[in-house]
């Protein structure tokens, strides 16, 4: 008997196959439906409880991401958080509460099935697709006022791999199912940008989503196998469970004139949890290990609960180089058990560096324990936000003043590269200077393009504006890869932009030597290297055809060239 095959729109490369689990959703349209309104006060206190509680638990989300996925899966929940308050939205259920005809669920019903509409007869794709992004939060304020508790990961099967079904998949549920369990999404709704088509591709996980013709048949099915970039689903044979093919590119690594050759591709990871996914898609290190998670919680790490995070990393990743980010906390991250005070402008503010250097004996605590985790395998620590010489010779300080703390204890050390990020102009300016006080340069794109173009990454109305293919952006970068091989020393990208294929060839032919990015990129960009075979001499052309642009969209037409020729 033939196989059966649905289609749906692929989002997130790769082929997967093995039994389903359908995680059915939340009953949003008959929530609330038979209550009655008590009164307009009341009704009015427990729509702003529950605007409350979904603010809180948005913030929580994307604090934990960002210190652990990084920006690009952090701005989701900003831009959930701001429809909270948004007065087309919020603000105007708010006033048909004022009626006192209808409830809370109600009224957030029926504003939010408004703009849905409005937003889904728009022609524009994006805007289209933002349309979730209301749901999403009427999902989540819908809850709140009935006090559902939905956690996904209880959900899950405790053993076993899966591929998951869903009507909608938010990006809570989504960030909550363990990814090294989960062979595969298919969604009913979404496009190519919705938040679980960025979250699968971030993950590196197969993915459908707008598989909309016979989902009730396809739901029924206990094995499915699903190709995420041809975008089809088929019924599959019982025990039958492959895991994503994470080798694209594997077999032109070792092509001679490969752009892969002398390139490392590591991983961007935020806990040791991660680890499954450096293996998953054979990451060379690690390029950038975060350690805000550890601070994220009610109370401080202790120094031994640093070094087990570290060393366990460490080990498992040698004998690849693992680099460890001190304490990146302040403007967009914030920790409780700090208690942080609040500033007008944070990202220009007591952030990163500038913060630990104002705390020594917590800079210190985390330095001893880098220390005496590196005598598990190569390890490598770098500081964020360094602005000026005197700033990175004060870390340096702290770092030999811990080292001896260590020995003086009776613990083993390990060698230690020490490095610098690249994010603000001023130490790209001087990266020539900085050189010789560093072993490494880490350039991070997100807030290095933030800095240089004077616009807000947190701000949707900028994003247009702050995309690292300006190039000032792309200059600046050539300017400290260059300083840095004249001073003997590497240079690698831990920004976004280390995880897109069409600048990963640019990046190599200005001498970058390590890309390090979200584990799930770490094939695509692979491939695109691997593929490409450019001589030295294409290399110096690509470079000065970028540098030579004045607009955004003429990089983006010389990259887009150069994939071709």
């Amino acid at each position: 008997m033939e196989n059966k095959i649905w289609h749906g729109l692929g989002v997130s490369a790769g082929h997967a196959a093995g039994p389903t689990w359908y995680l059915k959703g939340f009953q949003a349209e008959t929530a609330g439906e038979t209550s009655q309104v008590s009164s307009i006060e009341e009704e009015r206190v427990r729509l702003q409880q529950a605007v409350l509680r979904t603010e809180q638990n948005l913030t929580g989300l994307e604090e934990k991401v960002r210190a652990e996925q990084g920006e690009e899966v952090a701005q989701i929940f900003v831009a959930h958080k701001l429809l909270l308050s948004d007065p087309s939205f919020i603000g105007e259920a708010y006033q048909r509460l004022e009626k006192g005809q209808l409830n809370a669920e109600q009224v957030l019903r029926e504003v939010a099935g408004e703009a849905v509409q409005m937003l889904q007869s728009l022609e524009d794709p994006y805007f289209q697709e933002r349309a979730v992004d209301v749901q999403d939060v009427l999902g989540q304020l819908l809850k709140n006022l009935q006090n559902v508790q939905d956690d996904v990961s209880d959900l899950f099967p405790q053993s076993g791999n899966y591929i998951v079904l869903a009507d909608e998949l938010t990006p809570a549920q989504t960030i909550a199912l363990p990814k090294d369990r989960v062979l595969g999404f298919i969604v009913r709704q979404g496009g190519k940008t919705s938040h679980a088509a960025i979250l699968a591709r971030t993950y590196g996980i197969p993915a459908l989503v707008g598989v909309t013709d016979g989902w009730g048949d396809l739901t029924a099915q206990k094995w499915l196998e699903l190709d995420g970039e041809e975008g089809w689903v088929q019924s599959s044979a019982e025990n039958q469970v492959i895991f994503a093919n994470t080798d694209a590119g594997d077999e032109v690594i070792s092509g001679e004139n490969s752009l892969l050759q002398g390139m490392i591709l590591a991983a961007n990871i935020g806990s040791p949890g991660d680890l499954s996914l450096v293996r998953k898609f054979k990451a060379q290190g690690i390029g950038l290990y975060r350690t805000e998670f550890l601070f994220m919680g009610e109370e401080l790490p202790s120094e031994e609960d640093q070094l087990e995070a570290y060393r366990q990393v460490i080990d498992d990743c040698s004998p690849h180089l693992t680099v460890i980010r001190t304490l990146d906390i302040g403007g967009d991250k914030k920790a409780p058990a700090l208690n942080l005070p609040q500033e007008k402008n944070p990202f220009l503010g007591v952030r990163a560096l500038r913060f630990t250097l104002r705390r020594p004996e917590l800079f210190r605590q985390q330095l001893r324990a880098i220390w005496r985790a590196s005598a598990a395998g190569p390890t490598a620590v770098m500081f964020p936000m360094i602005a000026t010489p005197e700033e990175l010779e004060e870390a340096k300080e702290n770092l030999w003043a811990a080292r001896e703390e260590v020995l003086q204890a009776g613990y083993e050390i390990g060698g230690l590269q020490v490095g610098m990020m690249i994010e603000i102009p001023s130490a790209a300016w001087l990266a020539d200077k900085l050189a010789s006080l560093v072993d490494f340069f880490s350039i991070g794109t997100n807030d290095l393009t933030q800095y240089m173009l004077a616009a807000d990454r947190e701000n949707p109305e900028l994003a247009e504006l702050n995309q690292p293919y300006h190039p000032a952006v792309l200059g600046m970068i050539a300017r400290v890869s260059q300083a840095s091989l004249k001073k003997g020393i590497w240079t690698g990208i831990c920004g976004e932009a280390g995880g897109d294929p069409l600048l990963a060839p640019f990046f190599k032919a200005v001498g970058i030597k390590e890309l390090s990015m979200a584990p799930g990129s770490l094939a695509k960009v692979r491939t695109a290297l691997g593929k490409m075979e450019m001589s030295l001499e294409e290399q110096e052309t690509l470079v000065k055809s970028v540098l030579a642009c004045a607009r955004t969209s003429e990089v983006i037409k010389v990259l887009q060239s150069s994939k071709t020729s």
